[in-house]
């Protein structure tokens, strides 16, 4: 992408928009035609428009404040970025709209994120299970189905990743008890280890509702006993859906 010196705000947004539109065309070009993983594209996006052919020391500042922004718009509001990224356009609009909301979000934590920070490895951590596509999507449907996380859809390629325990996956949790009950079947199927709470705790793989705390392999326990001692309708509809995965 050509530079051109920064020399007013609106040059900024300019940047802004510029970066934001080829970040669409590559979304477009990656991930909708050749089925990259979202995250994938953002990581490799972002590291490769990280530096400018710049000398000037304003520039160089307001290309990192920039790059920082889209990385945080591409990260933690990927359902509107693939909202808007699908239209027939991409204007400057659109791009200050999710600036905005960028802006003005009180999210503490986002929904979905990948954290690169590598003291948060997960790489020793493993549920040991091996599930077939057909199985995955039962997984899938399920947890769209009891509306398991606060998302408003999730994807095949995010149940694949928690379930690889993959370095920095987050995942906001909608009832802590729904999804206790879900690995909880997945292990009475033997398809999981029995440590998948110590599990989901150290690797960090699961945000509480509220966005302020990790949920830890405690929580998950209490609201296991709880969803026993109590079993609504929608626990039963769990066990049971998970209970017919192929």
């Amino acid at each position: 992408m050509h530079h051109r010196r920064i020399t007013a705000e609106q040059d900024v947004w300019n940047g802004l928009f510029a970066l934001l539109a080829s970040a669409r065309e590559a979304y477009l070009r990656n991930v909708v035609d050749s089925g990259k993983l979202y995250r994938r594209f953002v990581d490799d996006f972002i590291n490769s428009h990280r530096y400018i052919d710049c000398d000037n020391v304003v520039c160089r500042n307001c290309h990192e404040m920039i790059i920082h922004i889209v990385r945080g718009i591409l990260h933690d509001y990927q359902d509107c970025v693939r909202e808007k990224f699908a239209t027939e356009s991409f204007s400057l609009d659109d791009c200050m709209e999710l600036k905005r909301m960028y802006d003005t979000s009180e999210i503490n934590s986002p929904a979905f994120a990948y954290d690169a920070d590598p003291m948060a490895t997960a790489a020793s951590l493993s549920f040991e299970c091996n599930f077939s596509k057909e199985q995955m999507a039962g997984i899938v449907s399920c947890a769209n189905t009891y509306h398991l996380f606060c998302v408003p859809t999730v994807r095949m390629e995010d149940m694949e990743t928690l379930f690889a325990c993959e370095e920095g996956f987050r995942i906001q949790v909608n009832n802590i008890r729904h999804v206790a009950v879900l690995f909880d079947t997945l292990l009475g199927r033997s398809c999981i280890q029995a440590h998948w709470q110590s599990i989901l705790e150290r690797g960090r793989f699961l945000v509480s509702k509220d966005g302020k705390r990790f949920v830890t392999a405690s929580s998950l326990s209490t609201a296991l006993s709880a969803a026993r001692i109590r079993p609504t309708s929608v626990v039963y509809a769990i066990r049971t859906m998970i209970g017919r995965l192929p």
